[in-house]
């Protein structure tokens, strides 16, 4: 038994929120209850809380007064969700173009809000601003969620992730010791045998309580334990699979080599949480308390049956940066189920998003397209939308589209991040586009490895 996630649960989560002066604990258990409303009162609280978000964008926001004057819309014309549709959507070039007009006059000072910045599974890299009032009303629907998977708060996360952010000053190693729990990474851009191996060591001699990380992610890790260690027996309590679409197949190898049921969530950076199944999995459920979606066809109709339709969200918490029908960039499904675990919260059938495709490198490394799009376009300066192609082991191909800022710099950051990502050997072109073309599918592929793969 780990003694310290004890510890952690009734002690040190409780009291370092009040350290921190945050109420997500308190937002946790409010949305303990709600989640069993009947559906009628949570529409109802949802239309309440677009009401004032609608007010306080037009009010307070140079954006959205100009957006609402353009289409002749007052406050008052937005009186049911349905509504909503007067408005055109919200995109990422909208973020990335008019970002200090999108901001509350409310919260000027950007530095004392809290800045959320994601490349976006479509290359083009988007800050969002947010509230701290938001930040942790979400943190407390994240903690409701995951623990659907039947990990509880305060048990210790193994986790399968690109770029892991890990503190090492002492304020940083003790709270990530005592109360955020992840205890040990295997960074996707380097899963070699002798990561894995090093990784599946640390998971034996200290079992996690969640197993988290990209669902391709998960499922390479998995693969390599059944072939290489198939008396090994990893047995969390949950597994949390984000930020990729999680394939049947995917899941079934996941559990099986686990002995584990696997949780799927989606989210994004810009909105945070946006659904996530439940114990029960008949589908998932919308994080309804802080956002409300749509699912838009190409039309801009809403979906009907199990048609998939674009995701669309309006968040109902970010009073520092309005996002009213941002579009996401993703497609899904709703679902016709009623849940068996008797929540009320809106189902989604199945996320159709981007599958990034996996890079392998010379010496074997599989690096995940999302952990790439995450080095390239956040940390190279000059770059609006990005492609990577690897058209051979060490040859790739990069398309790319230009930012006002383009110049010898970018250059430069591509070059070194082509030598640290994929080695000595790596060559490279730029190809320079007005627009990158999307697939026959209508959706885009931010990586595209060409190279014959094990998996």
């Amino acid at each position: 038994m780990d003694i310290i996630s004890y510890f952690s649960r009734n002690i040190v989560t409780p009291f370092w929120a009040f350290y921190e002066r945050s109420d997500y604990l308190q937002h946790y258990r409010r949305m303990l209850k709600t989640q069993y409303d009947p559906p009628d009162v949570i529409i109802g609280r949802q239309t309440e809380k677009m009401r004032a978000i609608v007010a306080h964008a037009y009010n307070t926001c140079k954006f959205w007064r100009e957006r609402f004057d353009a289409y002749r819309l007052k406050p008052s014309d937005i009186c049911d969700l349905t509504d909503l549709c007067k408005l055109p959507v919200l995109t990422k070039s909208d973020l990335r173009v008019r970002l200090d007009d999108m901001i509350s006059s409310s919260y000027s000072d950007k530095s004392k809000l809290v800045r959320f910045s994601t490349s976006g599974s479509t290359g083009v890299s988007v800050n969002v601003y947010a509230d701290e009032f938001c930040t942790q009303f979400k943190r407390g629907a994240v903690l409701r969620s995951d623990e659907w998977t039947g990990w509880r708060c305060g048990e210790r996360i193994a986790a399968i992730w690109g770029n892991p952010k890990v503190r090492k000053d002492f304020f940083g190693v003790m709270r990530n010791l005592f109360l955020e729990r992840y205890y040990v990474f295997l960074d996707t851009l380097k899963m070699d045998e002798r990561s894995m191996d090093e990784f599946t060591k640390q998971l034996l001699r200290y079992p996690p309580g969640m197993l988290f990380g990209h669902a391709h992610s998960l499922y390479l890790y998995a693969q390599y334990l059944r072939a290489k260690y198939p008396e090994v027996k990893i047995r969390p309590h949950g597994i949390l699979s984000t930020c990729m679409v999680l394939h049947d197949f995917e899941r079934r190898l996941i559990s099986d080599v686990f002995g584990c049921r696997v949780t799927n969530r989606y989210g994004c950076e810009e909105v945070s949480l946006i659904a996530s199944e439940c114990e029960a999995g008949d589908g998932l459920h919308i994080n309804s308390d802080a956002l409300y979606v749509e699912l838009l066809s190409r039309s801009g109709e809403p979906v009907v049956g199990g048609e998939a339709g674009a995701v669309v969200v309006t968040d109902l918490c970010n009073r520092a940066m309005p996002l009213i029908r941002y579009e996401v960039g993703d497609s899904a499904t709703w679902s016709n189920r009623v849940c068996s675990c008797g929540r009320t919260l809106p189902l989604l059938g199945r996320i159709e998003g981007r599958v990034a495709d996996y890079v392998v490198t010379d010496k074997g490394e599989y690096i995940s397209g999302i952990s790439l799009t995450e080095n390239f376009a956040c940390m190279v300066d000059g770059i609006a939308q990005l492609q990577i192609v690897q058209n051979d082991i060490n040859k790739f191909t990069f398309n790319i589209v230009k930012d006002t800022d383009f110049g010898e710099t970018t250059m430069n950051q591509i070059k070194k991040l082509v030598v640290e990502r994929f080695g000595n050997n790596a060559t490279f072109d730029c190809n320079y586009m007005e627009k990158i073309p999307i697939e026959k599918s209508g959706k885009y592929r931010f990586c595209i490895s060409k190279v014959k793969k094990d998996f």
